[in-house]
């Protein structure tokens, strides 16, 4: 450990300790949601005591927004970097996907925070969830309205409908594999080629 780390309860850094805290509580929240995730259930997951979290967090909105920044900040940030790599091709459309499934993959249930519907309806958590909401749904968007120009296609009707329907088709993938955990990200991503290469014919 470096001299300037800080430390929490027993030694831990407190950064290490924070991440371990988020991993439990992550799962707590996506298995049951906002309402009705417990913080004692939480502290004993992560085998620390329900004050600290609090000492940590503040509240469980602290912890939830915690939460959702953790897994929303880190998915948006790599369908960023992977909307670099797409074209105008239909095959290109593999990298948000790999990029989903690649994120996931380490906790894949973290998922289901993303649609919680028992999070609170007013303060930052639903800001911070809409706003998470908007930019994924610009960078579809952005995506779909490239790869229709580039077949002369210019109504943003149609763009904004091949825009829900990409977002359909990647909720149900990753529905499908919440289904199925015995599938590796990389096995999602080899059957996503498979699936595009049967539909393209």
């Amino acid at each position: 450990m470096s001299s300037g780390a800080v430390v929490g309860t027993k030694g831990v850094p407190r950064a290490e300790r924070e991440e371990q805290i988020l991993a439990e509580a992550v799962a707590e929240f996506a298995i049951h949601g906002y309402a009705r995730a417990s913080m004692v259930d939480i502290a004993r997951r992560a085998g620390i005591s329900k004050p600290l979290i609090y000492q940590y967090f503040g509240s469980k909105d602290g912890l939830y927004l915690a939460c959702l920044h953790h897994v929303a900040g880190g998915l948006l940030s790599r369908l960023e970097e992977a909307e670099l790599e797409v074209d105008d091709t239909v095959a290109s459309r593999i990298h948000p996907l790999r990029a989903v499934f690649e994120a996931l993959e380490p906790q894949r249930d973290a998922w289901r925070l993303l649609y919680d519907v028992t999070k609170p309806a007013t303060g930052p958590i639903p800001a911070a969830s809409a706003g998470y909401q908007e930019r994924t749904a610009e960078l579809a968007a952005s995506g779909s309205e490239r790869f229709l120009r580039a077949r002369g296609i210019h109504s943003s009707l149609d763009a904004s409908a091949l825009t829900a329907v990409w977002m359909g088709v990647v909720n149900s993938l990753v529905t499908w594999w919440l289904d199925h955990p015995e599938e590796s990200a990389e096995a999602m991503i080899e059957r996503c080629y498979r699936l595009l290469g049967a539909i393209l014919g």
